[in-house]
């Protein structure tokens, strides 16, 4: 599918899951794994394709990527955190022959954000071209965040020592928040019991 004019969205998988015990990317959330459930939320939001990146190329959750049709991108070991990974997911669209006009990037520990939400960031961007899109629910900024691929490089500079909160918080003038009801934009499940309480989880 052409990405002439529409963004990709890009999962980031890689993480230890340290405190979850499990891969948060395998863990299910109605029925279907939070990775699944990202993949179609980002396509049906209006993304071209989604890429997803994860910590090795074999294993369970990179078949899990593959089985729902998302372009798998390795970030070694999960190597940098999350910057990590979404540097390595800006080097393989940096690559491409038509490269997206903006990413939808999101960890996937947020995994019930709706696609109306995704929907509306990128209605947002196109009407007002801001570089930086992202949802807020009340108080809160939340996930996914779009960029503008104009800006792209910034993600790639050295020294981040927010990740990639220090590029959105660098000039407030070129960040558009679109308020949402979607509370799940703001709701990280890292945590055994953040997964017991929002889905009835039973994994310890």
């Amino acid at each position: 599918m052409s990405v002439k004019g529409r963004p990709v969205g890009i999962v980031l998988a890689a993480g230890a899951s340290s405190r979850m015990g499990a891969p948060k990317a395998l863990l299910e959330a109605d029925g279907v794994t939070f990775v699944a459930r990202l993949v179609e939320t980002l396509r049906q939001g209006g993304c071209a394709s989604v890429v997803v990146v994860v910590a090795a190329d074999s294993g369970t959750v990179a078949s899990e990527v593959v089985r729902c049709g998302a372009r798998l991108v390795v970030n070694p070991g999960g190597r940098g955190g999350q910057i990590g990974s979404l540097r390595a997911a800006l080097d393989f669209l940096g690559k491409l022959d038509e490269p997206p006009a903006a990413i939808v990037f999101t960890p996937v520990d947020n995994p019930a954000v709706t696609s109306d939400t995704v929907g509306r960031l990128i209605e947002g961007w196109r009407a007002s071209r801001a570089l930086i899109v992202m949802p807020r629910h009340g108080e809160e900024r939340g996930h996914p965040v779009l960029a503008d691929m104009t800006i792209a490089n910034e993600f790639l500079s050295p020294g981040l020592e927010e990740g990639a909160r220090t590029v959105v918080r660098r000039d407030p003038a070129r960040v558009l928040e679109v308020p949402v009801d979607d509370a799940a934009t703001v709701d990280d499940i890292d945590t055994p019991r953040r997964y017991r309480d929002r889905f009835g989880g039973g994994h310890e």
